[in-house]
């Protein structure tokens, strides 16, 4: 058996193998974290077929925020799932398979305009990465990687089928062969593909608000000694884009990320950002954390800040005591006697 056969046959069933096994086991662990973050709460089966139904529709809530990537990032996907499963070519494979699976393709100049659209928006997606000074400091190489794996298959495809690159031998004579694979390399990038949250450490200021508005617990924050701990379920997550909604210093952010660890760990959860806590200056009690205190800083006196809530009361209390009458009757009188 040469090589393409054996990547057009053997690797491709072992690919979809590889594939079902890891949708299933996702799915599994997906309603493990599900009914485990439901106990205690009110209505659990109304609570996990809400947070499972959500979970089919990801980014809704960030979508209010930026709402022009977010619909782009819809076209973007909605051609990557329609293109593979309604091709003409890929249909007729199937039905002639063992399986002998048939169903109704879109017409190949729709496919034609959606792998335009995609690969357009994968060159738009790669070209903001690196333009983008914010964006391209908080990137590394697997982000670029994701995107160039995922447009492949649709390029070599829309080369395989206008013949576009028959000029060149190489490419002409093995252009399926480089589809399939391209196609399989992809499949496996999707078994070990999670979206996160991150936590924009240049941004973040410790607030908790992402925690407050996330309707899974999937973030949780503990303060542990001097430290506020933010930690993360990746199975806990339905990509809701609650935390990127409401997080009030654009810090929060869903990310692709390739893992193979994260793909077997269930439990615990991660760290994933810790900040430093302020002590209070009069009993020295950790109240808020240091950055959030910078940012209101800019606001208030560092007079007001530098004390935590009761002993805040304390001192107006000390002041409103310096200012009433009976207080100044005292200090009037000791300057009499003096």
């Amino acid at each position: 058996m040469n090589f393409s056969s054996f990547v057009e046959v053997p690797l491709l069933w072992i690919v979809f193998l590889i594939l079902i096994i890891g949708i299933t086991i996702r799915i599994i662990f997906f309603f493990f974290e599900t009914i485990k973050s439901s106990r205690g709460k009110d209505h659990r089966l109304r609570y996990n077929l809400a947070t499972f139904g959500r979970s089919l529709l990801p980014f809704h809530n960030a979508a209010r925020k930026k709402s022009i990537y977010a619909i782009v990032r819809y076209i973007f996907h909605i051609c990557l799932i329609a293109v593979p499963i309604w091709f003409s070519g890929h249909i007729a494979l199937w039905e002639m398979s063992r399986f002998e699976w048939t169903w109704v393709a879109l017409p190949d100049a729709w496919i034609d305009w959606m792998t335009l659209v995609l690969l357009g928006l994968a060159i738009y997606f790669l070209i903001r990465r690196i333009a983008a000074k914010d964006i391209r400091l908080n990137s590394s190489m697997p982000d670029y990687v994701i995107i160039i794996l995922t447009a492949l298959p649709f390029a070599t495809g829309y080369f395989l089928t206008h013949g576009s690159l028959n000029s060149i031998a190489f490419l002409g004579n093995n252009m399926w062969t480089i589809h399939i694979l391209c196609g399989e390399a992809m499949i496996l990038m999707a078994v070990f593909l999670f979206c996160r949250t991150r936590l924009n450490t240049q941004k973040c200021t410790g607030c908790a608000a992402c925690e407050l508005q996330c309707p899974t617990g999937t973030l949780e924050s503990s303060d542990e000694g001097n430290l506020r701990i933010f930690t993360y379920s990746h199975y806990q997550c339905i990509c809701c884009g609650a935390c990127v909604n409401t997080c009030p210093e654009e810090a929060a952010e869903l990310r692709h990320e390739i893992s193979f660890a994260r793909f077997f760990q269930v439990v615990p959860k991660q760290e994933i950002r810790s900040v430093e806590l302020t002590a209070c200056e009069r009993c020295g009690a950790l109240f808020a954390p240091v950055p959030q205190l910078n940012k209101i800083g800019q606001t208030f006196t560092h007079e007001y800040l530098r004390f935590c809530p009761r002993c805040r009361m304390l001192n107006i209390g000390d002041l409103l005591h310096k200012l009433s009458p009976s207080h100044r009757k005292g200090l009037e009188g000791n300057n009499r006697v003096i």
